[in-house]
């Protein structure tokens, strides 16, 4: 049966020792995933202390299915007197697994940004703010609630985008 890259992820070395030849485990991974490498480039698969056939990759997001879009929701369902708008982000070319890598992300800030709260098992970040909400999912769909109009709306996006660029795959 097949795994997400996650559940691989979390039985994975994660030793970034750079000995394959890739710059950290996650990126081993995701070319494992991609069809690009196989494990035994990695020395710890190599060395037996992994086993090969204890790890199998869901396939990646299908490129070309997701179109950029802007919705706006009015009321927003959570608050009558404000909106919600819903973004979706086209991938950065070349991507595989969408827009936001929720691993990587989840390594780098990992509780030190107030208010994210991440799920790599879902592939979902959060941000919570005075402002308004905004949820990132690892396909690139970006909701916005509780702002209080469309500028305020697209400075938060703005603001969740520039605080997870570092995840951006």
């Amino acid at each position: 049966m097949a795994k997400s890259l996650y559940e691989n992820y979390k039985n994975f070395p994660k030793t970034d020792c750079g000995y394959c030849g890739n710059t950290s485990c996650i990126t081993m991974l995701r070319r494992f995933c991609s069809g690009e490498l196989p494990l035994s480039e990695c020395i710890y698969f190599r060395a037996g202390l992994y086993n090969v056939n204890e790890f199998s990759c869901s396939p990646p997001v299908p490129r070309g299915t997701q179109k950029p879009s802007i919705s706006y929701i009015r009321p927003c369902p959570t608050d009558a007197d404000r909106i919600s708008v819903e973004v979706s982000l086209l991938p950065p070319e070349g991507s595989k697994y969408g827009y936001f890598d929720m691993i990587t992300l989840d390594n780098i800030f990992n509780h030190a940004v107030p208010g994210l709260r991440i799920s790599p098992s879902l592939g979902i970040a959060r941000l919570e703010s005075e402002w308004g909400d905004v949820m990132g999912f690892s396909e690139g769909r970006v909701l916005i609630r509780r702002a209080s109009n469309e500028s305020s709306a697209f400075w938060q996006l703005s603001r969740f985008v520039r605080s997870l660029w570092a995840a951006v795959s």
